[in-house]
């Protein structure tokens, strides 16, 4: 059971410094929280934290079987970049129809929160590889077995990791709901920047591994 407890610890740890770190899914339910309430950014967290979950199975069963890095990547770039524009789009959008949660707001269009983080999660390329990653250092560690016990502590440490840093930012959203009105503006040009600068840089990581080989 220490070492059950253990390896949920440190699953807890990676997930929760991994989520830390500004990105897509801590800065959307931060726009939740701060727009539409705490339920509904839950709800988002919920979402995102149960794809993630099935990746990371889907790696303990592809780890040393499968290339997955390269396929999932390849695979996922694209659409994840396509997904970020609309989303970029959608902000600046926001912020020039001067309303603080204009009926076009990027939330609303995709008309639901649990969607919203369904697709977030899913079309996150980086999830592959980085679990890829840890799965195999924490094996060859002699931290993570093989049994099924082992691996369902290692998933548990993860969600929870993943679940606490996102409450965070949800928490962070929920102070600023208060004066939303306000901060509106702001928040919006602030995400519509971030999604452009991840778009492009998963872009740059499409043509990086996909179109210049094809060119060179």
């Amino acid at each position: 059971m220490i070492n059950h407890l253990k390896i949920l610890g440190v699953g807890l740890l990676i997930s929760w410094l991994g989520a830390l770190p500004l990105g897509t899914l801590n800065i959307t339910a931060f726009d939740i929280a701060a727009s539409q309430g705490f339920q509904n950014a839950v709800w988002f967290a919920l979402a995102a934290i149960l794809v993630e979950l099935c990746y990371v199975r889907l790696t303990l069963w592809g780890n040393g079987k499968l290339h997955l890095d390269e396929q999932w990547l390849s695979l996922l770039l694209p659409f994840g970049a396509l997904l970020l524009l609309y989303l970029s789009f959608s902000s600046f959008t926001s912020v020039t129809s001067g309303e603080a949660i204009p009926e076009n707001h990027w939330v609303s269009s995709l008309h639901s929160p649990i969607l919203l983080g369904l697709l977030l999660s899913a079309l996150n390329p980086m999830q592959v590889p980085f679990w890829l990653t840890w799965n195999k250092v924490l094996s060859s560690k002699n931290i993570l077995g093989n049994t099924g016990l082992s691996r369902s502590f290692y998933m548990l440490g993860i969600g929870l990791g993943t679940l606490l840093a996102l409450l965070l930012f949800i928490w962070l959203g929920g102070i600023v709901m208060a004066d939303y009105e306000v901060y509106a503006l702001y928040t919006n040009r602030a995400l519509g920047i971030i999604y452009l600068g991840f778009s492009l840089y998963l872009l740059f990581l499409f043509y990086q591994r996909s179109l210049k080989p094809i060119f060179q």
